[in-house]
């Protein structure tokens, strides 16, 4: 009975690995990318585009930053909640990071608990949304 479709945008496969066993969940379909463009050419494939992006912030190819800007420039997609998760964690770059569309700024490593009740905070909006 999946329902939610996340994306999550990460170089590193053992972030990858950490994030989806951080987000087992039945209620949760985990797809991934490894860097920016590979998720914004999945998400312009796809005719189910994901319900949340949890995204890395430095990339190569296409970075955090500039898929967030891609996501929320295009009606499509801006209504997808971005939770940027990144080690870039001063107080400029959540600036920048929140300026440029994303719904939460997590400093990387974070707690299980920490992202889950965030994945789910979005959701829930997500849900009210629709």
């Amino acid at each position: 009975m999946a329902r939610w479709r996340i994306l999550v945008v990460d170089d590193e496969p053992i972030n990858l690995e950490i994030i989806g066993a951080m987000l087992d969940d039945p209620g949760f379909v985990v797809s991934n990318a490894a860097n920016g463009e590979i998720a914004w050419q999945a998400m312009l494939a796809t005719g189910l585009p994901p319900h949340l992006l949890v995204l890395d912030r430095m990339m190569p190819v296409l970075d955090g930053i500039g898929l967030l800007k891609r996501i929320k420039a295009d009606s499509r997609f801006s209504g997808i909640p971005v939770i940027m998760q990144s080690a870039a964690a001063s107080s400029g770059e959540i600036a920048e990071g929140v300026a440029a569309g994303a719904w939460y700024y997590l400093p990387k490593p974070c707690a299980p608990r920490d992202l889950l009740a965030i994945v789910q905070a979005a959701l829930a909006e997500v849900e009210a949304r629709e």
